[in-house]
């Protein structure tokens, strides 16, 4: 008999949640198959089993699980583990229940919330008399809640923001979208410039460890919003890629946010974080500083600004906003104007592709 248990999948996470099983109870099951899905806040995950044999499930779809929790055996009758588990399958509802919950929008967890073993429909109405209904949070929201909650009790954090003009950039980006054949914007020229910067700044990188200062790669994360939560993938060793390696990775990365099918692989070990604000009303934006990083780089978007030529005259620029929100334990306001005007200067150079 072996015992399937619950890897650490994601350290922002001290629970998750069964998404569903891929094999019924009772089931014979092969060495190395995949046997449960579980969702954390940031990616869905496959489990496998290490042996074959009859799958006996301990808990349901929908339940929470933990780190090192045994959620089920490969061979043998179930016996009771001595991690907490939640065997309720929740109430029996009734088909006219059901029907008014899904015209309303009422989910399982707000009916289950009730109590009761049977939900009938004058107990869907009675939540609906009630008035408004909370909403769970979802766990990818629930991941994020946590994130920042963490960084604001922990991280002293500063901000700094400088004015880039980056109408050439956009103009450099442009063609060498069409040399490359590949999407260049102003994300990847910085992503290359971020990692360009972290052999003269690799405190930007560093993680601060009790009293010591640890150096990292150059692993930036990205944040992408697509309208089912926040997620921050990561272009890993971004000082050692290619701009067209980096477009390459970041157009996988985008269209892996718009199928939702991260792996905790696509989010794992950043060890700096760029803040994209795509709306174009955003100034100024500062990002949380992510435990464990020494800042975060903030980029708004491109806005038209009035300026004075060399001859006087008003000439209208496109600038962008460049922040940098910096745990004030690792990293000085003199070091964070150095660091943004590196990047500021590697925006606007004409640098190898």
């Amino acid at each position: 008999m072996a015992d399937i248990t619950i890897p650490k999948l994601n350290n922002n996470d001290s629970e998750y949640v069964i998404a569903g099983w891929l094999a019924e109870d009772g089931a014979e099951v092969a060495p190395g198959e995949p046997v449960v899905l579980v969702e954390t806040s940031k990616a869905l995950e496959e489990v496998l089993c290490e042996d074959g044999g009859v799958l006996r499930r301990f808990l349901p779809a929908g339940a929470t699980c933990m780190p090192g929790q045994v959620i089920g055996r490969i061979g043998g009758d179930p016996e009771p583990v001595s991690a907490p588990v939640t065997t309720e399958e929740g109430p029996t509802i009734t088909a006219p229940a059901r029907e008014l919950m899904d015209e309303h929008g009422i989910t399982d967890e707000q009916v289950r919330a009730l109590g009761i073993a049977l939900v009938r429909r004058s107990d869907v109405e009675g939540l609906l008399d009630a008035g408004p209904l909370a909403t769970p949070l979802t766990p990818v929201q629930r991941g994020m809640a946590a994130t920042v909650t963490r960084s604001w009790q922990t991280i002293p954090a500063a901000y700094t923001a400088i004015t880039v003009e980056v109408g050439p950039a956009l103009e450099r980006a442009k063609q060498l979208t069409k040399e490359l054949r590949t999407l260049v914007g102003l994300p990847e020229l910085l992503v290359q410039a971020i990692g360009r910067a972290h052999a003269e700044f690799p405190e930007m990188f560093a993680e601060l460890d009790g009293q010591q200062v640890r150096p990292r790669d150059a692993h930036v994360a990205i944040t992408m919003d697509l309208g089912s939560g926040l997620y921050t993938p990561v272009v890993r060793n971004a000082d050692r890629l290619s701009l067209a390696e980096i477009s390459a990775a970041a157009m996988r990365l985008r269209m892996t946010a718009m199928r939702g099918t991260f792996t905790s692989d696509d989010l794992a070990d950043s060890t700096i974080l760029l803040a994209l604000n795509t709306d174009a009303a955003a100034v100024v934006a500062v990002p949380i500083v992510f435990p464990g990083h020494a800042c975060a780089v903030s980029l708004c978007a491109p806005r038209p600004e009035l300026a004075l030529a060399g001859d006087g005259s008003v000439v209208t620029r496109t600038v962008v906003t460049l922040g940098l929100a910096y745990d004030h334990r690792l990293v000085t306001g003199r070091d964070a104007l150095r660091f943004l005007a590196a990047l500021r200067d590697a925006l606007q150079a004409e640098v190898p592709a």
